[in-house]
């Protein structure tokens, strides 16, 4: 619940005419007994007639009393009220209380004839300008009754005090010597302070001298500023022409560049392909080299018999043709077997 709403609750039950008094402080701990005599006040101010209980001592009791004054509100005014809220009895009852209370105020605003007529008898009844005249006066008093209180507190060792200074006999000679002794005091005290006046005067017009000086340098400063940002410096030409030559030397290093990158891409794919190549002709190399020894191991086995000029002719042949086939991956299939001296291939029988 904010303060403000709080002081404008306060502040319109006075305009209202309740005549408890009511302050913000009474609303910070639960106080159901004064939500509940608040309520039942305006309930019965906006509906004569309502039906209330009187009685809130119980919680049964609370809760049919606030029942009955929601239904009432509902029913005569259309105004919805929390029973939660108003039950909490702390700052957020003041919430729904206040929904009545402006709605009563505001009548009494529009028709301020009928609400004398209405007010006639109460305790005291308030403007709304004056009542920051009368904020200001709840306040003074209380500041004085709390110094007043202070002083009360005081008065049992005052009272002794002030009994023997009366009860004594007064020596003129003594309240003489006390008197000079406090104008002595005073005339020191009087001049510590014109003492502390003069240095303070000193210190401000050293300031102010400060100050000036500070002025007149914050002006020249103003003026050269201008006077540079209208002059145009003399290497300015040659920082231009730098300008322009660093876009040309920026366009030659990218060009380069570029072409530099298309060359060694270039050089890579060349590289790649010359792998490629060197590897084709290693398989190649082995296979011939493997052929070569499964022929052998078939003489030695003695399955077929060569003649050496049929075995080099086809070994050339073979050669040929993978060199001719590139990264074909093998010989061809149509290659010619090497021949022997009893036809395309021999049929022998037995074993060594």
């Amino acid at each position: 619940m904010a303060y403000r709403e709080l002081r404008n609750f306060t502040e319109m039950m006075r305009a209202l005419g309740y005549a408890r008094p009511i302050s913000v402080e009474n609303f910070k701990n639960p106080n159901f007994d004064l939500v509940a005599d608040v309520l039942r006040w305006l309930v019965l101010r906006y509906e004569p007639n309502g039906d209330l209980g009187k009685e809130v001592g119980t919680m049964q009791d609370r809760v049919i009393f606030l029942k009955q004054a929601s239904s009432i509100m509902l029913a005569k005014g259309r105004i919805k009220l929390n029973t939660k809220r108003l039950y909490q009895a702390d700052g957020f009852a003041v919430k729904e209380l206040l929904k009545i209370a402006q709605v009563l105020y505001d009548a009494m605003r529009s028709n301020p004839d009928e609400d004398e007529d209405l007010l006639v008898g109460d305790a005291f009844s308030l403007k709304l300008n004056d009542l920051k005249d009368v904020r200001d006066l709840a306040a003074e008093i209380t500041e004085h009754g709390v110094t007043l209180s202070e002083l009360l507190n005081k008065e049992d060792s005052l009272r002794e005090a002030r009994q023997k200074a009366v009860s004594r006999n007064a020596e003129m000679t003594g309240i003489e010597q006390i008197i000079k002794q406090n104008i002595r005091a005073a005339e020191a005290n009087k001049q510590n302070k014109v003492k502390l006046i003069e240095e303070l005067e000193q210190d401000r017009q050293s300031l102010e001298k400060k100050k000036e000086k500070k002025a007149t340098e914050l002006e020249r400063n103003k003026k050269r500023y201008k006077s540079l940002v209208t002059v145009r410096p003399a290497f300015m030409d040659e920082y231009e022409k730098l300008e322009d030559e660093l876009q040309d030397l920026f366009r030659d290093y990218l060009e380069r560049y570029r072409n530099l990158d298309y060359i060694e891409n270039q050089l890579e794919t060349l590289d790649k392909k010359e792998q490629e190549r060197i590897d084709e002709s290693e398989r190649a190399l082995k296979r011939m080299q493997k052929k070569l020894k499964e022929e052998d191991m078939r003489v030695l086995r003695g399955d077929v018999q060569l003649d050496e000029n049929d075995l080099d002719d086809s070994l050339l042949d073979d050669a040929s043709s993978d060199e001719d086939g590139g990264g074909g991956g093998g010989a061809p299939s149509g290659a010619e077997r090497p021949k022997t001296k009893s036809g395309t291939r021999a049929h022998v029988q037995g074993s060594l």
